[in-house]
């Protein structure tokens, strides 16, 4: 299992940020829009992927999330910049949902997860067990890497029983979190998993200080570093 070119801290602490990719054209035409449009609705627009004038431009938003909850955070929800149902808006301002922030989890289990993606407006599948699952507790959550499972062509996240279960060689949990290709996040685990292996550091990186993602894919071309060959939607709900 090998990186792809994507990380993103739920928990806001460390964050690793690695090249991303794009492929041409922007992720939908309804988020063609005016520029000065796009960043009053707490997006942030890219030139060079809409037709049009110079001022039309691909608008994007990282803080995707339920209406109602944005609004109960005191922030101010926005439509039309964000993936999934209608609900699922551009959160401007407010407070940090329950659950992120800059709150450091030591020696535990992180039982928050599912409620942390909810929070964000994703789609939750609570595989049975995850809250006692893991090869011990996390001794802290400093960063999280990403990797694809290499699994099956087909289907939403058939790798859940080798992510959950291990291999011959590697016991499971193999990553605490799950990322399907409809943009379903399967959590998988709260304790330590086997996902890192050795790293430049694992005071950071490795497997007791960072939260392990298997995004299903099957990892072709071994040369891509953007989400061209990735669902979009699948692509969305990993930036959100």
């Amino acid at each position: 299992m090998s990186n792809i070119a994507l990380l993103t801290s739920i928990v806001c602490l460390t964050i690793i940020q690695l090249q991303i990719g794009h492929a041409a054209g922007c992720w939908s035409a309804n988020a063609c829009i005016d520029r000065n449009v796009c960043i009053s609705k707490g997006g942030t627009p890219q030139a060079g992927l809409c037709p049009g004038a110079a001022n039309i431009q691909c608008c994007t938003c990282t803080t995707c999330k339920n209406a109602a909850a944005c609004s109960a955070n005191s922030g101010t929800p926005h439509a039309g910049i964000c993936a999934g149902a209608a609900n699922i808006q551009c959160c401007k301002g407010g407070s940090t949902s329950p659950g992120t922030g800059t709150s450091r989890p030591t020696n535990t289990m992180l039982t928050g997860l599912a409620d942390i993606l909810r929070g964000a407006g994703l789609n939750v599948v609570e595989v049975a067990g995850w809250k006692t699952r893991g090869h011990g507790v996390m001794a802290s959550v400093k960063g999280i890497v990403v990797h694809h499972t290499a699994g099956p062509k087909t289907g939403d996240y058939p790798s859940l029983g080798v992510v959950r279960d291990g291999t011959s060689s590697l016991a499971g949990p193999l990553a605490q979190l799950g990322l399907g290709r409809t943009g379903t996040w399967f959590v998988i685990a709260a304790g330590r998993c086997y996902h890192a292996g050795s790293t430049i550091d694992d005071s950071i990186y490795g497997n007791s200080n960072a939260i392990g993602i298997e995004a299903e894919g099957v990892g072709l071309p071994a040369t891509d570093s953007g989400h061209t060959n990735w669902p979009e939607v699948q692509y969305q709900s990993y930036v959100r």
